[in-house]
């Protein structure tokens, strides 16, 4: 050595003497003849290449190494490195993906062991990252057999002089990544993969792929990379191909798919109710992907607790099956098998809305049944302000049809009125029939007419016994309850309905006025369980008013009762 190498080995020594608690005061750098201090760290003054060279039980990895041209390509680099290698009794030569299983084991970090955390990600040459786990003891500074780089447990550390090598009790098996992992499931799980894939597709990626020639037609011909796009999932920045991504995926087979449709088809029947397949396995979509990894105390638990999707989809992990003993790992995130899915009651119901001027609709028999009027006389049901669409052509017109109930000459302002209303919806041939809503919990809305000024109360009742009281609210002249405007609340539109892009493409000002759930009259309006099965009820809607206060008619415009995220 001539003087000023022999310096920079001198610092480059003490340097380890100060960031590896393993080495002592007469560790220093030898050739081949190695110099173990405490049979944890080896120091050799050869680079990494030489060292494996020097030693006949690593020949396998160095075989595989040398065909591979990492070697070459290590010298081409000139730069220091991490290699992960095992001995021959735990070499398996790879029978196929032979240079991705090679680059598997060399990563451009060098990495000492002081510098190795519980959690650690080392990127890989084969563009995937490497786990370092470390248990209690390798805590404290031991590292034989308590720091594992995936699957493998470090047998040796060796410094060199072009970096670190780690003997493993194994070679590195690296997990697919999650869009690979999904792309390779078989037809036992072909609903759930052909909606991811179908979401998304292939395509060429010209600036990373190598022109290799130039065919007879005179086209250049390409070695060529395809990248994979994905709009619903990019909308969310979810990168499934992504070795930085650290997700959770929670995996429905076809038969845990067709059981919860089929379950959910039951519920709807006998709340004589519709909802598409397609609105279903959009949420089955939508709440499987979650940007973080969870463990499996997090996926199953027996008190309530919800955790968000990448879409800030509802997973109730006491509701919803999941087996969490034997999870997959992936390069990139974790899988947890589904085996009970259930399709929550707020996705199957969006919204129950209707109106009053149904009225119109009912037979004699009906309105005396769904219509118990107390000191009101009935006068028109009569559309207050014209159909209209924010934006024609996409949304359906919509109308202002309020009903009008007159107060009787002969009673006294102070005698008040009351309205038992029974909600009821209107068939496709215009008869009408009474809602059935299944138990659960729900946002209770209306809409009336401004400058009112009436005093109401709505009391709730399910066969026959008051089950929810509102607060005394005036229908006065804000527009909180004006028809259905909603001035108030949030997420009360049709779904999918966006009032500020309406409002940027259609120039209406009023786009957020369109068909709201209107105004608030109880935040969570509870429907109870009546018969103990999940079965759903009719309830009565009491209005009741205690005074006229000088007034002499009352205008009704609409209810809604919207699912809250308690009622799952």
């Amino acid at each position: 050595m001539n003087k000023t190498s022999f310096f920079l080995t001198t610092l480059l020594a003490l340097g380890l003497l100060v960031s590896c608690s393993e080495l002592k005061d007469d560790d220093h750098y030898g050739n081949y003849d190695t110099q173990i201090a405490n049979n944890e760290l080896k120091i050799v003054n050869v680079s990494s290449e030489e060292y494996i060279n020097s030693r006949s039980d690593l020949s396998g990895i160095n075989e595989l190494f040398r065909s591979q041209g990492i070697y070459e390509e290590l010298n081409k680099k000139g730069q220091l490195s991490t290699m992960l290698v095992v001995t021959n009794d735990h070499f398996k030569a790879p029978a196929e993906k032979t240079d991705f299983i090679t680059r598997s084991h060399i990563s451009d970090i060098s990495i000492s062991p002081a510098n190795l955390e519980d959690g650690t990600r080392l990127m890989m040459w084969h563009g995937k990252y490497v786990n370092v786990s470390i248990d209690s003891v390798g805590m404290n500074g031991n590292i034989i057999d308590h720091i594992l780089f995936n699957n493998g447990a470090v047998k040796e550390v060796i410094k060199t002089t072009s970096g670190y090598i780690y003997v493993l009790s194994a070679m590195i098996e690296t997990p697919t990544s999650l869009y690979d992992f999904i792309n390779d499931l078989d037809d036992d799980y072909s609903i759930f993969r052909d909606m991811v894939l179908a979401s998304g597709g292939k395509e060429f990626d010209r600036i990373n792929s190598k022109a290799i020639g130039v065919n007879d037609q005179g086209n250049t011909v390409y070695d060529s990379v395809f990248i994979y796009r994905n709009t619903f999932f990019d909308a969310v920045n979810f990168d499934m191909n992504s070795e930085s991504l650290t997700a959770t995926l929670l995996l429905p087979s076809n038969k845990v798919i067709n059981e919860a449709l089929g379950n959910a088809h039951q519920r709807l029947q006998a709340w004589e109710m519709e909802r598409s397949d397609s609105i279903m396995k959009n949420w089955i979509l939508k709440s499987a992907f979650f940007n973080k990894r969870y463990a499996p105390a997090q996926i199953q638990t027996t008190e309530l607790q919800d955790l968000k999707s990448i879409y800030n989809t509802q997973w109730r992990t006491n509701v919803q099956k999941v087996d969490t003993s034997d999870p997959i790992e992936l390069s990139n995130g974790i899988v947890y098998k589904v085996t009970q899915l259930h399709l929550p009651n707020n996705v199957l119901m969006y919204r129950l809305k209707d109106y009053f001027y149904y009225y119109e609709n009912c037979t004699d028999e009906q309105k005396a049944a769904y219509f118990k009027a107390t000191n009101l006389i009935f006068k028109e049901c009569a559309t207050e302000v014209a159909a209209w669409s924010p934006l024609p052509g996409v949304w359906p017109y919509h109308e202002n049809r309020i009903i009008r109930f007159d107060k009787p000459s002969e009673i006294a302002d102070a005698d008040g009125f009351q309205l038992d209303f029974t909600p009821i919806k209107l068939n496709d041939d215009g008869t009408v029939r009474p809602y059935l809503f299944p138990p659960g919990a729900y946002r209770f809305a209306m809409g009336s007419v401004q400058n009112q000024n009436l005093d109401i109360t709505v009391v709730i009742l399910a066969d026959g016994q008051e089950i929810a009281r509102t607060r005394t609210i005036t229908w006065s002249t804000s527009t909180e309850f004006h028809y259905d405007r909603g001035t108030t609340l949030s997420n009360t539109h049709p779904e999918g309905y966006d009032a500020s892009y309406v409002r940027e493409v259609g120039g209406n000002s009023k786009a957020a006025n369109y068909d709201t759930d209107g105004g608030q009259m109880m935040e969570e309006l509870v429907i109870p369980d009546l018969k103990g099965d999940g079965s759903p009820v009719q309830i009565t809607m009491r209005i009741n008013c205690g005074s006229w206060d000088g007034k002499t008619n009352v205008k009704i415009h609409h209810w809604c009762l919207r699912p809250t995220v308690n009622n799952y």
